[in-house]
Order: C-alpha cells, then sequence, then structure tokens
C-alpha cells in the first residue's frame, strides 16, 4: 500500500481536528443548556418564589433602572434586566443581592422573604410551617417554625448576648389580628364566643 503523502496526511490529521473540535463544541453547548436551565430557576425554590414576588411588590412605581441606581449607590450590582429576572422567577438571588434590596426598598429582610397575604403560598424552604403567622413568628425571633426547640434556648441563639432581646411575647389578639390568625387562633375564637355567651346567660340571669 502506498504511504500517505505530506499533504494527505495534513488532510487527515485536519479531519480528525475537526471532528475532535465538533464534539467539544458539542458538549460545551450541551453544557450551557443545561446550566441555562438551572439559572432560568429550574431548581428556585419556594423561598425564591416568595422573594420574586415580594420585590415585584416593594418596587411599586421605583422603575427597574431607578432601582438598578439605588443599588449601584450601595456598591452592590443587579441590572436592570436582572433584576426583572428576579421578579419573572428566572434568577436566583443570593444573600447579598438579598441585603443589598432591602436596604434600598427601605424594608427588613423579612419584608421579601416571607409571605405578606394568606392569598400567596405559605411556604418555607426546608420547612412545613403551620400557618403564615407561625412563619412571621418565627422570623420576628417569638418562636421556633417547627416548634421543637424550647422557647428560652430558642431566644438565647438568636442575637449576640450584648444585644437585649425585643419583646418576645405575643400581644393581646385584637378583632384585626383574626384576619391573619384564621387557622392558628380558631380555638381562640371558640373561647372568646362561648364566653359571651355565658355573660349572656348571666346578663338574663339577673333581670
Amino acid at each position: 500500500m502506498k504511504p500517505h503523502s505530506f499533504r494527505e496526511r495534513l488532510v487527515i490529521l485536519d479531519a480528525k481536528l475537526l471532528i475532535t473540535l465538533v464534539v467539544y463544541m458539542a458538549c460545551i453547548v450541551s453544557y450551557m443548556v443545561h446550566s441555562g436551565e438551572r439559572l432560568r430557576g429550574h431548581d428556585i425554590g419556594p423561598t425564591g418564589k416568595t422573594v420574586a414576588r415580594n420585590l415585584k411588590r416593594l418596587r411599586g412605581n421605583v422603575t427597574l433602572r431607578e432601582l438598578q441606581q439605588r443599588l449601584r449607590g450601595v456598591g452592590h450590582e443587579i441590572s436592570a434586566s436582572g433584576i426583572q429576572k428576579i421578579e419573572a422567577g428566572v434568577r436566583r438571588v443570593d444573600v447579598d443581592d438579598l441585603v443589598a434590596l432591602a436596604v434600598v426598598l427601605g424594608v427588613n429582610p423579612n419584608a421579601l422573604l416571607f409571605p405578606k397575604s394568606l392569598d400567596e403560598p405559605v411556604a418555607v424552604t426546608g420547612a412545613d410551617p403551620a400557618g403564615l403567622v407561625r412563619v412571621w413568628e418565627w422570623a420576628d425571633g417569638i418562636t421556633p417554625i417547627d416548634g421543637d426547640v424550647g422557647s428560652d434556648d430558642y431566644i438565647r441563639g438568636l442575637r449576640p448576648d450584648f444585644i437585649p432581646a425585643g419583646n418576645t411575647k405575643i400581644g393581646p389578639v385584637t378583632f384585626d389580628d383574626l384576619n391573619l390568625r384564621v387557622d392558628e387562633l380558631s380555638a381562640i375564637i371558640k373561647t372568646l364566643v362561648d364566653q359571651n355567651a355565658a355573660k349572656e346567660q348571666s346578663g338574663d340571669g339577673n333581670d
């Protein structure tokens, strides 16, 4: 068999390199597609979705560009399109994003992290809370979200020792509170109704 000429060997080598390059590019495209799926929000959990809803609500009439400028003013960069993607639930928010957004929006980070209304899904990543009130009591440092930790131990673990704990007791329940405590306070409502009925009966007996 006649050996390949130098030119023929170059052609064969070029063909092998081309095949290798095509395979390599196919691997890169496949990786980018799968990475893009993750970045577009396929792994955004329930708290991430809550942040998306809250950001859109709290931004209100502030334009995307204006919010971008506010973030830049505190040394944190998120583009206007990035903010829009967060609100659409297709871009993840890291802790620095979250804190910076809370700062420029003038709210506590909790206002971004947790649901505000009973009309929203009451979901927290990694937990199965009993209701919206329990979520916010946990967020405010009043009670554990799962109820498994003693209150004293829980409160001691919340903040540095030199910072005193705030008010960790729930104030008297008002009728306005009942709008948010439909599930958790059903027993209290029943008690109030029973007490009122007993007073009316007692009043009738005194007439």
